[in-house]
């Protein structure tokens, strides 16, 4: 008798949890994998390891700092708006960023922007230098002063991820809007997707209970503790926490669920105007392969795997975070760690990805 996809699915998931643990890839680590079959999305969910060394198990409502994986949900808040027709991506950036006005980055538009091919530097640690409180206005106004001039015209039009890029969208976006990020990215991005409020700015939940089922992210120099439920990002921390780049933690269902409806979306299942806006969102473009929110498939050596298809759309966090969605095979995959809290420096991850996409991919298609 064949085994159902979800059987070797949670077994494949088991096995690389358990790798990673014992090849101190991460302390722990919760992952999840959906997919769709006979009209419905199907989740497993799995967990394994510690929050971190001597502390207690990791288990599927540990919440963990999304990372990167912030830029996704900040894109797609960012593509319902320019549907609404509140922000233009064919706009430039100096007509929602004065700041900008004079300044080379201010000639392009959101677009370029949000696909990493404006210009703006990868990252810059304005965190070091600091002239103002972390988490004011003043600090906020002073980053984006220093930011603005990150730009280096030989790489217009190529693909150079940026960090700035998406702090200075996430800016745009709240002006906008007329609204604090934290709030249009839950009302554009989460709630519009039918995702509940497990995935959500660590920094606009300040007072809630659920930092002590949050794995740990290891020491930050610069603001001298150990961090738990506090962005690991030290930018986004000089910021306050709410950023375009960084900032979100969640669960690995959460996430999973922000995915398929991703992938849903993708295929029309939200109606022709959300299909476009994936695809666009999603689609291939020159000079890299980055895409509006989203990586894509590499041709050699990708955190993915190899057997994932062309068409897929994902993304990595730095912590120890990925996303990544088969819209053909309609599967997604979710890796949710604190691999961070062992070391900054630790690389164990970069192995380990490929390897624990391309194992559940080979589940889902039953080898």
């Amino acid at each position: 008798m064949t085994e159902h996809p979800s059987t070797r699915i949670e077994r494949a998931l088991r096995e690389q949890l358990a790798a990673g643990c014992a090849s101190t890839v991460f302390p722990g680590a919760s992952a999840s994998v959906a997919f769709w079959d006979r009209g419905a999305w199907h989740y497993v969910d799995a967990a394994a390891g510690l929050h971190a060394e001597g502390s207690v198990s990791a288990t599927v409502d540990t919440f963990y700092d999304l990372a990167s994986l912030t830029k996704p949900w900040v894109a797609t808040a960012a593509l319902r708006l320019h549907q609404a027709g509140v922000f233009d991506l064919g706009e430039r950036v100096d007509r929602l960023i004065p700041e900008a006005d004079g300044l080379p980055i201010g000639e392009h538009n959101w677009e370029a922007v949000l696909s990493h091919r404006s210009g703006l530097q990868a990252w810059v640690p304005f965190y070091e230098t600091l002239a103002e409180e972390p988490g004011t206005d003043a600090a906020r106004e002073w980053i984006m002063a220093q930011l603005l001039p990150h730009w280096d015209a030989n790489t217009v039009g190529r693909a150079v991820y940026s960090d700035l890029g998406y702090i200075l969208a996430g800016v745009a976006m709240s002006r906008a809007a007329g609204k604090p990020l934290d709030q249009v990215v839950a009302e554009r991005g989460a709630l519009a997707l039918g995702v509940d409020d497990t995935a959500f700015f660590g920094a606009s939940r300040a007072d809630g209970d659920w930092r002590a089922s949050c794995a740990p992210t290891g020491w930050s120099s610069w603001r001298g503790r150990a961090l738990t439920g506090e962005v690991h990002d030290d930018n986004c921390a000089a910021l306050g926490g709410v950023a375009g780049h960084a900032g979100m933690f969640g669960l690995a269902r959460s996430v999973a669920t922000f995915g398929a409806a991703c992938v849903g979306a993708w295929h029309g299942r939200r109606g022709p105007e959300e299909e476009e806006l994936m695809r666009h969102a999603t689609a291939r473009r020159p000079g890299g392969t980055h895409r509006l929110g989203w990586d894509g498939k590499a041709e050699e050596g990708g955190a993915a795997g190899r057997s994932i298809d062309a068409d897929a759309f994902g993304h990595l966090g730095f912590t120890g975070t990925s996303l990544w969605c088969d819209p053909r095979r309609q599967l997604v995959m979710v890796l949710l760690s604190n691999r961070v809290a062992v070391s900054s420096d630790n690389a164990a991850i970069r192995a380990f990805r490929p390897l624990f996409h391309e194992a559940i991919v080979l589940a889902f298609d039953g080898h």
